[in-house]
């Protein structure tokens, strides 16, 4: 005997302990009235005895006990296709069968050349593919726990989507995890490859390599605008033009010292015959600031910010991130201190997103952004700095504009509940792995058309390389086993007991010469 609840997230069946003996957490079963056929997923078992139903009235009869199977909706039947719409729900007078392998891999089956395989779905051993066109052109997002696998499945969509001849993916890549792979032209900012100083535009160079508040330093600011477009009179404050920085401190030293002539003239003394002065308007009240401009010159960490390349470096740097000839540009960030490292991630996104809207539309090369480590400088903070607003600005910009323009992003963090919302919001596509914090979850329930909770939290017990691909990349949420890259990234969990076991030693002079 059998007896079915339908809601529209939920099917709720019971039946004697015999039927559906084998079925499992996480598998399939159809729900069809001969109308309308649903798909669910297993959520819960449950076995009650039959005594303990003596006296309910739907299970008199029923005395080996019976069994409530849990599942949740996940879509529909058409023409034996998997969709997640659902048009009509099934009556309660219905057939219930469980989906087997040879079934599942015919009702999720798409045409062939439209994606690429990520890896195969851990319940039925079938290829899991994505639909590479519904996966780029509208925002996606990757998370999961430190030694998730993040990297590694980022890495096979690397490998993956570097077969096409005029792909093109810009990483940028904070840790270096990715700098060795074939597929990659790997920039890696500092000494190997500069990145000069007039890139950060004014508004950028007073906020982020200066560090001066603009709304607390008036006087400072003032002069330092009059001294920016005095040496730069072709300037603009959030573009990259190109000037002399040792030319803007002689400027600012000049204007530090400034005296003017009163138009009188001493009558006696020894100072007869010379024109009497006062001090300028700056004079003495930029000594600080001077001193600031040399001592970022001075600090070897910031060298590579002051080797003087001429405005041409704009145009071979616009062609490494837009043009070259690897499909992957790995923007290796490792060498460079955190602080400068996030404002280059947000000159470079401003200027790829500015240059992909002066493409012709007809003719145009699509670009995606890969943001490694995303929630350290895309966050969901409303206590930010106006720099690092601007820098959030922009993301947010592509977020809601970019796919007119070709250009998407792709974020990846271990902590979503700290990456800004309105990049979240905006993504279409989640890749889901190992996930405990409930913060975490809770933000990614909210933001997904199919976020059923069951669903979601079923990721906790996920293993390292397991993933849930939710959105319309791919045909049906259910879990999947990524397959390892050709070319690993930098990024493999070391063995702590292991190597302790090993009983290694380690060079620390080398270690401190490398430091220093």
């Amino acid at each position: 005997m059998k007896l079915v609840k339908i809601l529209t997230d939920c099917v709720q069946i019971r039946t004697n302990l015999a039927e559906f003996k084998d079925i499992r957490i996480n598998d399939l079963m159809k729900v069809s009235d001969g109308r309308a056929s649903l798909v669910t997923m297993v959520t819960g078992l449950t076995d009650t005895d039959g005594e303990e139903r003596i006296g309910e009235e739907d299970f008199l009869a029923e005395i080996t006990g019976v069994k409530s199977i849990d599942c949740t909706i996940i879509g529909s039947l058409k023409d034996g296709r998997f969709l997640k719409a659902i048009d009509t729900y099934p009556t309660t007078c219905v057939k219930i069968e469980q989906i087997g392998a040879d079934e599942f891999e015919r009702m999720i089956a798409g045409p062939e050349g439209s994606g690429f395989r990520i890896g195969e779905y851990a319940s039925y051993g079938c290829g899991a593919w994505v639909d590479g066109n519904k996966f780029f052109q509208r925002h996606a997002c990757i998370v999961g726990n430190t030694g998730s696998g993040k990297s590694e499945t980022v890495a096979k969509i690397l490998e993956e989507t570097a077969k096409l001849p005029g792909a093109n993916v810009i990483v940028f890549d904070i840790h270096g995890e990715y700098s060795s792979l074939s597929c990659a032209s790997n920039i890696r900012i500092g000494e190997e490859f500069h990145f000069p100083v007039w890139m950060f535009g004014f508004q950028d160079i007073v906020a982020n390599i200066l560090k001066i508040r603009e709304e607390s330093a008036t006087t400072v600011m003032t002069a330092l605008r009059k001294a920016y477009y005095a040496v730069c009179p072709d300037g603009k404050e959030n573009k990259p033009v190109y000037f002399s920085y040792r030319a803007l401190i002689r400027k600012m030293e000049e204007m530090d010292s400034q005296v003017t002539e009163t138009g009188e003239y001493y009558k006696t003394g020894d100072k007869a015959g010379m024109p009497k002065t006062v001090k300028g308007e700056y004079n003495g009240k930029l000594t600080g600031t001077v001193n600031l401009l040399r001592d970022r010159i001075l600090d070897s960490r910031y060298g590579f910010l002051f080797h003087g390349e001429p405005q041409s470096y704009l145009y071979d740097l616009a062609e490494a991130l837009l043009g070259g000839d690897k499909p992957v540009k790995n923007i290796d960030l490792s060498a460079v201190p955190h602080d400068v490292a996030l404002t280059i991630i947000g000159v470079l996104t401003r200027l790829v997103f500015d240059l992909q809207r002066q493409q012709d539309m007809d003719y145009i090369r699509p670009v995606t952004i890969v943001c490694d480590e995303a929630h350290v400088y895309i966050p969901d903070n409303f206590q930010l700095t106006a720099s690092q607003r601007r820098m959030v600005e922009v993301f947010e910009d592509i977020a809601k504009e970019g796919r007119k323009f070709g250009i998407t992003l792709f974020p990846a963090t271990q902590r979503p509940s700290e990456l800004n919302r309105t990049i979240v919001a905006q993504c279409a596509n989640m890749i889901i792995g190992k996930l405990n914090n409930d913060n975490d979850k809770q933000l990614i329930k909210g933001m997904l058309p199919d976020g059923d909770d069951q669903i979601i939290d079923s990721v906790t017990m996920f293993n390292p390389g397991e993933v849930l691909i939710v959105g319309d990349a791919v045909p049906i949420p259910l879990k999947i086993k990524v397959e390892l890259a050709k070319e690993r990234p930098v990024s493999r969990t070391v063995d702590f007991w292991d190597e302790w076991s090993r009983g290694c030693d380690v060079d620390v002079t080398e270690l401190v010469d490398r430091y220093l």
